[in-house]
């Protein structure tokens, strides 16, 4: 079974749950992106079909075997591809009717609804009536990264269970641990500059993200001591990719926020509150831009621009 690194208190619940015999029919697994929210609802799937005399679930059973490669037919798993409002409300109505039918091996049927902050407002009403009056051979599980981007009605009927961010010393232990072929130095700055093992792993393992996060460090030290002709050289290779471009604005975006949280919380940061809000703005106003297909070349150029005039 795969294994689930930190985040003792969403362990600790589901022991709970699997010791005391009684799982809510409704839960949402709260994360950042790469924060095990899938892994983990397949950890709960699992323990509720294990058949294992221990610890639930052991993940070698037949049941667990199946649930845990994604081959168990009580259990589906549905959403998780597409952007905002992709998740539709035919899916939803689909599964409202089929939820009624008896599992064929396990004690219930478990719907995993991955990023389910992608549901339209239609699709998340038509949940709504059957999280009110669930059948008693149905559970579901809904991840999403934000709890906020769904409707208070159907947050009112779900228990939460947050799977925190983890600090760069834990991501880099679990990292030793999965990639320790990889060098040190690697492992390290991709620890740095993730909230989460996965995203850390996407940073290792695809060179796209690893080429964006390594050019927005670069972004952030020419905004702390370089010109501003030093950035739009740094930002040449984007000047005829607005994909690129679009992907540098939302990692800087993350930055910048992350950083205005901490200088928030009265911890340090790089630059002053007021800095780093006007820089999220210029970059909120250069996505809008990106996503209306404006011109690469001259957006590049306003982006170093505007962040230098944010920065002063």
């Amino acid at each position: 079974m795969e294994k689930f690194y930190y985040n003792q208190t969403a362990e600790k619940t589901l022991a709970a749950f699997t010791n005391g015999g009684r799982f809510p029919h409704a839960i949402l697994l709260e994360g950042p992106a790469g924060s095990g929210r899938r892994t983990f609802a397949r950890r709960i799937a699992a323990a509720l079909c294990c058949r294992s005399e221990g610890p639930r679930p052991c993940g070698v059973c037949s049941q667990c075997h199946k649930v845990l490669t994604g081959q168990h037919p009580d259990i589906e798993e549905v959403g998780g591809d597409g952007g905002r409002r992709s998740f539709h409300i035919d899916t939803i109505r689909r599964i409202r009717r089929e939820a009624y039918i008896r599992p064929g091996e396990a004690p219930c049927k478990v719907y995993i609804l991955l990023s389910a902050e992608n549901m339209t407002v239609q699709a998340q009403n038509a949940l709504l009536k059957i999280l009110e009056e669930p059948p008693a051979q149905a559970m579901f599980l809904l991840t999403a990264e934000n709890r906020t981007m769904l409707l208070p009605t159907i947050l009112s009927r779900v228990q939460v269970l947050r799977l925190e961010s983890l600090t760069p010393a834990q991501i880099a232990a679990a990292l030793a641990e999965l990639r320790p072929g990889l060098p040190e130095g690697d492992r390290l700055w991709a620890a740095q500059h993730s909230e989460t093992i996965g995203g850390a792993l996407s940073l290792l393992e695809d060179p796209d993200q690893g080429k964006t996060a390594r050019l927005a460090d670069q972004v952030f030290a020419l905004l702390e001591g370089g010109s501003e002709y030093e950035l739009l050289a740094a930002l040449h290779p984007l000047e005829k990719k607005r994909d690129a471009l679009g992907e540098l604005c939302e990692e800087l975006r993350r930055r910048f926020s992350r950083e205005l949280a901490a200088a928030a919380a009265g911890g340090e940061a790089r630059f002053s509150a007021r800095q780093l809000t006007l820089a999220l703005d210029a970059l909120d106003d250069l996505l809008t831009r990106i996503r209306q297909n404006g011109n690469a070349l001259l957006l590049t150029t306003l982006l170093a621009a505007r962040l230098k005039e944010a920065i002063g």
